[in-house]
């Protein structure tokens, strides 16, 4: 017996150091692709904000200047502004040749608003705003994915819309979030959603690409609209409220039961609700 575990033990010893050399290797692996991957990500973060200061001191640039500044290919710095621009860090000027700063870091720069400060700013508005449209009023702010009521007028009528104060909805639901929505480039919209667009009635857009060509109206149109999107029998229609700086801080919205609020009466409302959101915005 003694004989036979010590053949055992001889037969398994290199066995186990062939397994412990097997882990070593592995870990020195890891820990040549964890120093691998760290190089890369402080490249990446060192060109990003080399990127950001350049454009600071520029009012506009080409891909092809970030690629000289950088020494990258125009391929690589292409890739790191349309992430730039998808963050809302940079944006692209009218024809779409030349980069500027985005309004995500003028707004950093300038110090956002706080929310206790623009909802104190808002809420008598928001009153004025029900007394006007005799509905219910409500002011949005973008959260991740999700647009959440930050404040709100509940409307006078027995039959009405409550308020939400608090409550998040997913921002492509509810005019408040689509209008906020619209602010950003397509591909900032896109990243919010990658896993689509998970139903909250038979009425929600079905997915990203029907998202973005509903904000593109929602820009062209100057308002945005929630026809039983986020609940059914109730429309909404917003637009945003911009800051002095022309930053987009929230947005503002009526909220109706859909058989007082069809696109006619959306289109009346935006008018009131412009007029809200510029008086907001000027107090900021």
């Amino acid at each position: 017996m003694t004989g036979r575990k010590e053949r055992q033990e001889r037969q398994t010893r290199p066995e186990q150091r062939e397994r412990q050399d097997r882990r070593e290797r592995q870990e020195r692996q890891e820990r040549r692709d964890n120093r691998t991957g760290d190089v890369y990500a402080a490249s990446s973060v060192d060109n990003a904000l080399r990127t950001l200061v350049y454009l600071r001191g520029h009012q506009s640039a080409r891909v092809t200047d970030i690629s000289d500044h950088l020494g990258v290919a125009r391929s690589t710095a292409h890739r790191l502004l349309t992430t730039l621009r998808g963050h809302g860090f940079v944006e692209q000027e009218s024809g779409g040749r030349r980069y500027r700063l985005g309004p995500v870091l003028l707004a950093l720069t300038r110090g956002a608003v706080d929310e206790p400060t623009l909802v104190q700013v808002a809420h008598g508005h928001l009153a004025r705003l029900r007394d006007e449209a005799g509905e219910t009023t409500n002011l949005l702010v973008l959260d991740g994915p999700d647009s959440r009521f930050a404040d709100g007028v509940e409307g006078p009528h027995p039959l009405r819309v409550g308020t939400r104060t608090g409550d998040r909805v997913p921002a492509y639901g509810t005019a408040g979030g689509k209008a906020l929505l619209s602010e950003l480039p397509p591909e900032a919209a896109r990243a919010r959603y990658r896993r689509g667009l998970p139903s909250l009635t038979s009425a929600t857009l079905p997915d990203v690409d029907a998202l973005v060509a509903d904000l593109a109206v929602t820009r062209s149109r100057g308002y945005a609209l929630n026809l039983d999107e986020s609940v059914t029998g109730v429309h909404g229609v917003g637009v945003p409220v911009r800051d002095r700086f022309g930053t987009c801080v929230a947005a503002v919205t009526i909220a109706a039961p859909s058989i007082r609020l069809d696109c006619a009466r959306a289109a009346e409302l935006a008018l009131l609700l412009r007029r809200t959101a510029e008086s907001i915005g000027a107090e900021l």
